[in-house]
């Protein structure tokens, strides 16, 4: 054992042998049989005990000092435990005859009693019921290890899922601010993007998407827009029609959105910016900026594209009054192969009466908001 050191110096007394459970349960004469054979052993910082893959030829109980035990074949900088005074180590590798499992290494100056396997065993043989129930303790304190394991897994776990959530909302605030900041722009009170994107939810939802997408769908499709974060105010604001210049400057939002979006993890802001991209792709293939027709669309572009069409035609806008919602929904499906997915506008007629509930919904939502009074600040 590296850098160990044996001292003859102080005999082992039995009693620093039965504060170890296992050992405890030995009648009187095998202690002090054991006593009279072990060895106190001495260990500097970082000396090693026994390597992990080492022949278990002897067990320690620790009389001083702290060690750690780890595993260099898995992660050498890994404590997988520390052993403190009045702890047992190494006893699984001399009873089942096993290579160590582990290294174990001083933290600091130790002192350890060294039992060999040879005068465990022979004390085993003598006393066969003490062996049965050092076994028996040994096993108890295996499984009650196990639970512990168990126990602590599932409060790893927790903590994992409520750290991930955590984050997961940061994530989703930070989308909420940048697309707020970007409907600003245009005038926009939010209500809009409150009632586009959980329309946008329910019809993906309709159309065959899995909870966990309509769900992405409802966080990601706010951020449609968002490349018009970076369109003048002269153009953006304007009240009459574009000149041609001009709206070749608007519909650069798409790509701008998708450029401000790219490069994130996060499965929320990649969907975000396929549907910046791609959510003025016309069906027909007349859309812009990349001119995808059918299918070539991402669905969540698809569905997006119909649910926010839809609720610009029934907002005001700088440049328009709002339409009635039967205007709009007739709009929509006069698009229909067009401009939308013609699947897309079956499904959102289909589902227009919860259309317009979203739409009361939010309104009434937003009302509320407006009519609280002001926080006051200290």
């Amino acid at each position: 054992m590296a850098g160990s050191q044996t001292s003859t110096v102080r005999a082992v007394e039995t009693w620093e042998l039965t504060s170890v459970e296992m050992l405890g349960c030995l009648p009187e004469a095998a202690l002090e049989d054991l006593a009279q054979h072990a060895r106190r052993r001495v260990f500097g910082p970082g000396d090693v005990v026994f390597h992990e893959g080492d022949d278990g030829h002897s067990m320690h109980v620790c009389r001083r000092g702290l060690l750690k035990v780890v595993r260099p074949t898995h992660d050498a900088s890994l404590v997988l435990d520390r052993i403190a005074p009045g702890e047992a180590f190494g006893e699984l590798a001399i009873l089942n005859s096993a290579p160590r499992l582990a290294s174990i290494i001083a933290i600091e100056g130790c002192e350890t009693i060294e039992l060999g396997k040879a005068d465990i065993e022979r004390v085993l043989d003598a006393h066969p019921e003490a062996a049965r129930r050092m076994l028996g303790l040994l096993a108890r304190s295996l499984t009650l290890a196990k639970e512990e394991v168990a126990r602590h897994n599932r409060r790893l776990e927790k903590t994992v899922q409520a750290r991930t959530t955590d984050l997961r909302e940061t994530q989703l605030e930070v989308v909420r601010r940048l697309t707020q900041a970007a409907e600003s722009r245009d005038h926009e009170t939010g209500v809009h993007i409150t009632r586009m994107s959980r329309v946008a939810s329910r019809l993906a939802a309709a159309a065959g998407a899995s909870a966990t997408e309509a769900e992405m769908i409802l966080h990601a499709s706010p951020m449609h827009d968002i490349g018009k974060i970076a369109i003048p105010d002269h153009i953006l604001l304007k009240p009459g029609p574009l000149d041609p210049q001009e709206w070749e400057i608007m519909k650069s939002h798409a790509a701008l959105g998708a450029e401000l979006l790219m490069g994130s993890r996060s499965p929320v802001v990649q969907m975000g910016r396929t549907i910046a991209l791609t959510h003025h792709e016309h069906w027909d293939g007349s859309g812009y900026p990349k001119g995808l027709a059918g299918e070539e669309i991402p669905f969540a572009s698809r569905v997006t594209a119909v649910c926010d069409v839809f609720d610009a035609l029934i907002s005001e806008r700088p440049y328009k009054h709002a339409w009635p919602a039967d205007e709009a929904l007739a709009e929509i499906k006069r698009q229909a192969g067009r401009h939308f997915d013609p699947e897309m506008v079956r499904l959102f007629v289909d589902m227009f009466p919860q259309v317009l509930a979203i739409v009361e919904d939010a309104e009434r939502e937003q009302a509320k908001m407006q009519a609280a009074p002001p926080a006051i600040s200290p």
